[in-house]
């Protein structure tokens, strides 16, 4: 009785231990609020895959890598994947061996020396048709479902960053070409009020240029409406108060871009995009998970068996037993549940064509986004060569004093326009190159290039 006692004890002693840890909703906002792009860690994060920001000059792809460390949801995503890992272990114990004690004492009969009886014996339950190995297979697929989720969240994260940081550096040059238009119509304006003055130019064509200009400091309003809210978008996509990139200067780095496709056939291009996205990764594994299920349900048909081993002292005499029981022998063999599994696999089947199905359509809309874009940006090109050409002949005609400096200002506002509308062909084809990466199934990944999601990027070590 004494062993039993201190065994049970150190039982109780090795237990884990409730550890209770309210949260304090205001403290995560407080953080926030001291947020900005100073911060050591993050710089440091930002570092060791996309090099260190110059003063308040940032990359998109800096910017993005800082997103990849401020988000919450993938710090979220990340502690799910460690919780499926978790849900492996669990998944894979087994029945604990129990013990179960009884007290006997005769009350009536004959009498005898010993009146008492105690028995002792264990609870051992071993389990029958695979249900360890099937409930190992679902945990296993839930992990893989976790970082599917984890990888494609920190990748549309990057894609978004990049995207917004694009948004932001083309509206920041909108905001530019809108302020350089006001400023040549003026100048317009003024020649032609000189050519009035001078009875050569008439009031309705001044009256125009007027409009012209009210019009183009209302655009100008407009464009620098865009620049607060790009701004203030960039700063939502990276987790940021928006006043944490008052001072940022965003910088578009490098990219493959559309021309990528010069190099590689549609289809091939498209089958690549179905094997690197993570949406197809993530149904597959749901697939696999609603296929560990029906397994589970078809060895559940069998019974588990329970054995009893055990020692009785009774009146002197002393016994060792052996009790066998099968729980649920007579059930209803699952039926029910069995078949509600089998639906359950074949809707999951009908979703990995349906990710299937939707990956493709992506790729098509990119593939024809780049194209159109650059079919955008020839056409554009073409406008500046004419009004170059035209600026040219205006300016030669105005030098050998055949016209007055009213006609080679004009021109020279056309070619402005036409020059704004190239940068503005330029943006769609760097925002369509943007899509078909993320279309692709593009970075970030556990390459050392970008940060690996499954890590923190603060804490994660510098790549090789």
């Amino acid at each position: 009785m004494i062993r039993a006692g201190l065994c049970v004890a150190l039982s109780c002693a090795a237990c884990v231990r409730y550890q209770p840890r309210p949260l304090d909703p205001t403290t995560h906002t407080a953080q926030v609020f001291r947020r900005d792009l100073g911060d050591t860690a993050l710089l440091a994060a930002v570092a060791r895959h996309a090099g260190r920001p110059e003063a308040y000059r940032w990359t998109d792809r800096q910017l993005a890598v800082a997103a990849l460390t401020l988000r919450s949801d993938l710090r979220r995503l990340r502690a799910e994947w460690h919780a499926a890992q978790a849900a492996v272990r669990s998944a894979g114990e087994r029945p604990g061996v129990g013990v179960q004690g009884e007290v006997e004492r005769r009350v009536g009969g004959r009498e005898v020396e010993d009146p008492w009886v105690v028995g002792v014996s264990g609870v051992v339950h071993l389990e029958l048709g695979g249900k360890r190995g099937a409930r190992l297979q679902a945990a296993q697929a839930g992990v893989t479902v976790a970082e599917s989720r984890l990888v494609g969240s920190s990748r549309a994260v990057a894609v978004q960053t990049r995207l917004a940081a694009g948004a932001l550096v083309h509206a920041l040059v909108e905001a530019v070409d809108a302020s350089e238009e006001v400023q040549a119509l003026e100048q317009v304006h003024a020649l032609e009020q000189s050519r009035y003055a001078e009875a050569a130019l008439a009031a309705s064509e001044l009256a125009r240029t007027s409009t012209e200009i009210q019009n183009a400091r209302l655009a100008q309003a407009e464009a620098e409406h865009a620049a607060l809210t790009a701004r203030a978008a960039l700063a939502a996509v990276m987790a940021l108060p928006a006043p944490a990139l008052d001072s940022l200067v965003p910088v578009l780095g490098p990219s493959s871009g559309c021309g990528s496709l010069d190099s590689i056939a549609p289809a091939e291009f498209a089958a690549g995009a179905v094997q690197r996205r993570t949406e197809v990764a993530t149904a597959l594994a749901e697939y696999a998970v609603a296929e560990s299920r029906l397994r589970l349900e078809v060895a559940r048909q069998y019974p588990d068996l329970e054995l009893g081993p055990g020692f009785v002292w009774d009146e002197g005499v002393h016994r060792w037993t052996l009790a066998l029981a099968l729980p649920a022998l007579l059930g209803s063999r699952n039926r029910g549940a069995i078949m509600e599994a089998d639906a359950a696999r074949d809707v999951a089947g009908l979703h990995v064509a349906e990710a299937q199905d939707s990956v493709l359509a992506d790729v098509d809309m990119a593939v024809q986004g780049c194209r159109g874009a650059a079919l955008e940006l020839v056409a554009a090109d073409s406008v500046v060569a004419a009004a170059e050409r035209l600026d040219r002949r205006e300016r030669e005609a105005y030098e050998r004093g055949e016209t007055s400096g009213l006609e080679p200002a004009r021109v020279e506002l056309q070619l402005l326009r036409a020059r704004r509308a190239r940068r503005a062909a330029e943006r769609r084809l760097a925002q369509a190159a943007l899509e078909l990466e993320r279309a692709a199934g593009g970075p970030p990944s556990a390459d050392g290039q970008w940060p690996d999601p499954r890590q923190d990027p603060t804490t994660e070590a510098s790549p090789q």
